[in-house]
């Protein structure tokens, strides 16, 4: 895991802390306690026995983004990272290699689109079918006990969240569907609980959450890359969170969604012509960075990384457009997408 492991890297940030506190950037300091830290390998390099790099990114609120932004916001990273680099000098084989501020994600929900029912009613009703699917994998309820208002209630849950555009995460619609799945994977009480709450801690955490402070009507300049880089912390979000196939389904459309906008960032008709003279639509990602790369690598001195590029390009396409979806192909494709994005940085110089 490395410094991806929040354990493993928590002494590094905590000395980094000291280290701005010593040179009087208390400020800082501030930030970063405010923040949302997510650390996340970006490359590799198999020298000297291996080299792990990461990006830690700072996830603040949109105000606290939209004044740092004001503030030269590329020498804030840069401060930080400085006191990260001088933390971590003893390591070998693990390297932060960037620090990025991001705005975190802002879910607005508009509870109006729920009609008759409450929002109270649905946090009811959700609530209701996470302790019925506890109850009976814990030795409590009897699956036929219940089965029949379970079916009820989660179809009437199934609805609500089609209306507010929110994913529903629980795929079991029936109590026997789970029961399978608890049978085979979980073997005791407590996974069973940890599973069920993972399941619907991000659906839990819209109500729980203050209204006001999501619904935030401020524009933001991001560049495309920045956007990308967004992305790329979303999928890791998603990916962790997943567990249910319609789940690792959204993971694989996000992915999709994000080498679109590669594409779109890199690719100039007029610089790079079709390879096959079909017309390039603004949504055809392949052909686009097809090439892209046919342009930037060309020559024989760029064979070898013309033929990984393309190959690369080609497995994330494959991977992002199937239809079925399993805990391990969505690894396999967010997997293939990053390292299509990585390609694709060091080309343009972003990474």
């Amino acid at each position: 895991m490395g410094f991806e492991n929040k354990e493993e890297f928590r002494p590094i940030l905590t000395t980094a802390k000291e280290l701005l506190i010593a040179s009087g950037e208390v400020e800082l300091v501030k930030i970063l306690n405010n923040a949302e830290i997510l650390v996340v390998q970006t490359s590799y390099d198999n020298w000297n026995g291996g080299i792990y790099y990461y990006t830690m990114y700072v996830n603040v609120s949109v105000p606290d983004f939209v004044k740092l932004q004001s503030n030269n916001i590329e020498d804030i990273e840069k401060r930080i990272f400085e006191a990260l680099h001088t933390a971590s000098r003893s390591i070998d084989n693990e390297v932060v290699g960037q620090v990025l501020i991001t705005p975190k994600s802002i879910t607005k929900v508009d509870w109006s689109l729920l009609g008759s029912i409450s929002k109270k009613d649905l946090e009811n009703k959700i609530e209701y079918l996470r302790n019925v699917m506890v109850s009976v994998a814990t030795g409590g309820q009897k699956i036929q006990e219940v089965e029949k208002e379970y079916s009820l209630i989660y179809n009437q849950v199934a609805t609500c969240l089609k209306k507010i555009e929110v994913e529903n995460p629980n795929p079991y619609k029936s109590l026997w569907d789970w029961y399978g799945k608890w049978r085979n994977d979980f073997h005791t009480y407590q996974e069973r609980r940890d599973y069920i709450r993972k399941m619907y801690e991000y659906v839990v955490s819209l109500f729980s959450e203050n209204e006001d402070s999501r619904i935030v009507d401020i524009k933001i300049d991001l560049s495309d890359w920045d956007k990308i880089k967004r992305s790329i912390v979303e999928i890791k979000k998603r990916e962790t969170q997943a567990v249910a196939e319609e789940q690792y389904q959204a993971v694989g459309m996000l992915c999709r969604e994000v080498i679109i906008s590669l594409a779109q960032s890199v690719y100039i008709p007029e610089k790079h012509p079709s390879l096959d003279g079909v017309e390039i639509s603004k949504t055809d990602a392949k052909r686009m960075l097809d090439a892209y790369i046919a342009v930037t690598l060309a020559g024989k001195e760029s064979e070898e990384l013309r033929s990984y590029a393309k190959v690369t390009n080609k497995l994330a396409n494959v991977l992002t457009h199937k239809r079925t979806a399993t805990k391990q192909e969505m690894l396999l494709c967010t997997s293939a997408t990053f390292a299509l994005i990585n390609l694709i940085g060091v080309l343009e110089e972003k990474f």
